[in-house]
């Protein structure tokens, strides 16, 4: 770690106790923090905080240039998050990864601003629809590549490791689905994909940047 870390304000699941925080294992914690003027929405899997009339509660660390980066390609910056350096309610500053407005339009708010994990059902919901997306691509291997944890645990990781390794349709269903979960940018803004002849909606860079490499 530098002798000069940057602040970074987290909400969702980087916080201690949830699937991400392992990204932050070397970053020192600095405390709990509220960000005002900010709105938290629930997506199910993992929340996003718009600008708006609220507040959130979360996390604040210490993390180095190599780490903020790290966490950019996490946050899938600047497509899925923007981030900015906002002000907390105890005086520090903090990098903050942001959604904006029309991503969170048909999603509910955490009223008391305090994201606690995935609702019940959540995770079955999410493998449930992956499993039905590598099983109608019919390939035995595809389906061992997008399991390297847990059956009813199907994620990013695992799908972004199926869509690694998949070729054709395969490839292009894996990451449609993928663009369409992270709210990535289309190629072509109301582009859509029959289901007899797919077509890539989604950048193989935007793809890459949600998958770590």
């Amino acid at each position: 770690m530098n002798s000069h870390p940057e602040l970074v304000f987290v909400y969702g699941t980087l916080k201690r106790g949830h699937g991400n925080h392992h990204w932050l294992l070397d970053a020192p914690y600095l405390g709990e923090a509220v960000l005002p003027d900010v709105v938290l929405h629930d997506l199910g899997p993992f929340p996003m905080a718009v600008p708006g009339e609220g507040l959130v509660r979360g996390e604040v660390y210490g993390v180095d240039a190599a780490g903020l980066a790290r966490l950019d390609r996490l946050e899938g910056y600047p497509r899925l998050y923007d981030r900015r350096p906002l002000p907390l309610a105890d005086g520090r500053r903090a990098w903050v990864y942001l959604g904006r407005p029309h991503q969170v339009r048909h999603v509910s708010a955490i009223a008391d601003g305090c994201w606690r994990g995935p609702a019940p059902g959540a995770a079955v919901r999410r493998s449930q629809m992956g499993l039905a997306v590598v099983l109608a691509l019919g390939g035995a291997a595809l389906l061992a590549a997008s399991l390297p944890r847990a059956a009813l645990a199907l994620d990013t990781l695992s799908t972004c490791n199926a869509w690694r390794g998949s070729h054709g349709s395969a490839r292009v269903l894996l990451g449609n689905s993928l663009g369409a979960a992270h709210y990535l940018t289309k190629k072509q803004r109301l582009q859509q994909s029959p289901a007899e002849a797919p077509v890539a909606l989604y950048s193989d860079s935007d793809l890459q940047r949600v998958c770590g490499r």
